[in-house]
């Protein structure tokens, strides 16, 4: 959601004789919390004593977003 406010821009818009500035997107990293080794462990032995398939894809999309934070934070140094 871009939230712009039209009042403010309008006013230094007039006063300086300038267009408004184009459009900024700012890239937000997703934030993911670091799992200790004995919750990994934990989970780990959970998912083999399941061998539920729903569950693997929900520890594939929290590595892959994991991977995918990581690349941005690497992206926006």
């Amino acid at each position: 959601m871009n939230l712009v406010c039209f009042g403010l821009l309008f006013m230094l818009c007039s006063q300086t004789g300038a267009l408004p500035p184009a459009q900024v997107t700012v890239a937000v990293c997703p934030v993911t919390a670091p799992w200790s080794a004995d919750f990994q462990k934990r989970a780990n032995a959970a998912r083999r004593k399941a061998n539920d398939p729903d569950l693997d894809a929900v520890y594939g999309e929290a590595i892959s977003l994991r991977d995918q934070a990581r690349a941005c934070r690497k992206a926006k140094r």
